[in-house]
């Protein structure tokens, strides 16, 4: 056998990552400068059903508006907080520091256990678009997302068009890792993917 014979990409790749160690939930509400973050709850129906059943939220999440039946599903769902393998998703009700009213979530979902991925997504009621609140939010779960858990690497998706949401991912340092085109489809009309994503040591290095 050629002993200098050069190494496949295979035999050159980093070390397969061994898998975040479930923990228990990060000390809740999370503060930022602007914002609190905490559990959702049943008593929220109102505040949440009031964004997720415009057709303008909905446009992006490819799916319909929300019945107001189907926000009390999901409500009672998200709101038992769990949070301790692939598959889980943490879903944070946004509020303006010294408010009741819930503006919107931010969500962290396990993806993947062995290669330790998860993805973030945020969605915010159209009143109070363009201040920022989105980049907010999102870092902040970012930073629990390595801090906490210990990921490897978090991501989002996204449709094309939503150029305020591709605006965010740029504004948090995440690179456009992939675009896939027409790889969805909503009323007959295909959408294209944008996939953004940033790794535990550059977040870190920041």
């Amino acid at each position: 056998m050629d002993s200098t014979k050069s190494a496949s990409p295979a035999q050159i790749a980093h070390p397969v990552p061994t898998p975040p160690q479930p923990t228990s939930l990060p000390p809740l509400p999370l503060h930022t400068e602007r914002l609190s973050m905490r559990g959702l709850l049943i008593d929220d129906l109102d505040d949440v059903h009031a964004y997720q059943s415009l057709p303008d939220v909905a446009r992006y999440l490819y799916r319909d508006p929300q019945t107001l039946e189907r926000t009390r599903e999901v409500l009672a769902k998200v709101s038992a907080l769990r949070f301790s393998g692939e598959g889980d998703a943490l879903v944070l009700g946004i509020q303006q520091r010294g408010s009741t009213r819930v503006i919107g979530e931010v969500i962290l979902k396990w993806t993947s256990g062995p290669a330790r991925q998860a993805e973030v997504g945020y969605v915010f009621h159209p009143s109070v678009a363009g201040r920022g609140y989105a980049t907010e939010a999102a870092r902040a779960v970012i930073d629990i997302a390595f801090g906490h858990y210990g990921f490897h690497r978090v991501y989002a998706r996204l449709d094309e068009e939503n150029n305020a949401s591709a605006a965010v991912c740029r504004r948090l340092g995440m690179r456009q890792e992939a675009r896939l085109v027409e790889n969805d489809v909503r009323e007959g009309v295909w959408g294209t993917e944008l996939i953004f994503g940033v790794l535990e040591s550059e977040w870190s290095s920041r």
